[in-house]
């Protein structure tokens, strides 16, 4: 049981010290960005890490003198800029508490009006503005995102301290109200240049757009592109844990390295598993068990596979079996006919609608997977039927 909470290989959460994966690098360049007020982009695929790495940075840069002010938000899961200007200040008040500024001091005199609603049992406050979220304008929600930043440079001018805005998944501000937010944020951020901006974001499309020269990010950014950690670091720093479970034949780490990446996040819910299984055998784990392990994992994901494959039209789940057998040229007569998948056009945009969803992903002129274990799940369970 001990050897259970001391599993070191962590998902669904930011993780840091020993079970965050070798990101020095990247660390130390994000770090500087929040000391020094630059503009810094970090983007790259799904489950890289992108989050622990700049929730290490922050704590790197705290070690520093004067103390650096670290707010975020993330921006996916808001929808509308009363959210993120919302979640900002939240994150204000928490950042703040150890300077003893008082609530009022961060909150009051802002227009639009905020309210604020303390936790019973000494949480957070629930902090929210004082407009109605059906009926307000877009531009009374941008005045309110623009008055959070306002408050930000005031409380950096005060305390004489570095302030960083960390936004995750930054693109998604485009759904506020398209094209237009992407510059309302633009001149935000130029007209608070004495704030840090790290951005983040996993929809490379949507970003290499946005950075693009005809749109408001052109130039706007340094940036940093977090893609997957060397195979031969990631597989000693995957063996060194596991060997402190039950042990670990040499080669292991490669094997889940080679099997389950290169996102990293998949990789390390292998090697949770695998420490587990180490465990309950009360042996070392092989090589031959990382296969065991990995279809363990894709056995524990069945029940949302199966679901998110039943949403799917005939024609996707087609595109997917034969993408799933390796099958590369989807729009040659030879592979549609040999695997009765529909016209080229067809093809086509069931590719695309697969990739917009995230199931499917670019890989130069390829796809491929997002999900290594979705993609385990059909060639296993459903690729059979195309014989």
């Amino acid at each position: 049981m001990a050897g259970q909470v001391d599993n070191p290989f962590r998902i669904g959460e930011r993780v840091s010290g020993y079970s965050f994966a070798d990101r020095e690098l990247e660390v130390a360049r994000i770090r500087e960005a929040m000391l020094s007020a630059s503009s810094l982009l970090v983007y790259g695929p799904r489950r890289m890490g992108k989050s622990s790495t700049i929730y290490n940075a922050a704590e790197s840069a705290r070690t520093s003198r004067p103390k650096p002010i670290v707010v975020s938000a993330d921006v996916a899961t808001a929808t509308n800029l009363f959210d993120v200007a919302g979640r900002l200040l939240r994150s204000l008040y928490l950042e703040t508490r150890w300077l003893r500024l008082r609530l009022e001091d961060l909150l009051g005199g802002l227009a639009p009006r905020v309210t604020v609603k303390l936790d019973e049992h000494g949480g957070p406050p629930s902090i929210t503005f004082g407009i109605d979220r059906r009926t307000a304008s877009e531009e009374e929600r941008r005045r309110a995102f623009e008055a959070v930043f306002e408050r930000l440079s005031q409380v950096r001018e005060s305390t004489r301290r570095p302030v960083a805005v960390v936004l995750d998944e930054f693109q998604a501000v485009t759904r506020f109200a398209g094209e237009s937010s992407e510059w309302h944020l633009r001149d935000v951020m130029q007209r608070h240049g004495d704030l840090a901006f790290v951005c983040a974001g996993s929809q490379e499309s949507l970003i290499h757009g946005m950075i693009g020269p005809d749109r408001a990010f052109y130039k706007m950014f340094d940036l940093l592109h977090l893609g997957p950690i060397d195979e031969q670091v990631f597989a000693d720093w995957l063996e060194e844990r596991l060997a402190r479970g039950s042990g670990v034949a040499t080669g292991v780490g490669m094997a889940l390295v080679r099997m389950a990446g290169p996102r990293t996040q998949d990789v390390v819910q292998v090697a949770r598993q695998l420490y587990f299984r180490g465990l309950a055998a009360g042996r070392r784990v092989e090589v031959a068990d990382v296969q065991a392990a990995f279809d363990e994992v894709v056995r524990s994901e069945a029940p949302l596979l199966r679901s998110i494959w039943a949403e799917l039209s005939a024609q996707q789940q087609d595109v997917l079996r034969v993408v799933a057998l390796g099958v590369q040229r989807l729009y040659s007569a030879e592979v549609r006919d040999q695997y009765g998948l529909p016209g080229a056009s067809s093809v086509h945009k069931a590719v695309e609608t697969l990739v917009a969803r995230g199931i499917l992903v670019r890989e130069g002129s390829a796809v491929t997977f997002d999900s290594p274990f979705f993609r385990r799940w059909v060639r296993t369970e459903v690729a059979s039927d195309l014989g």
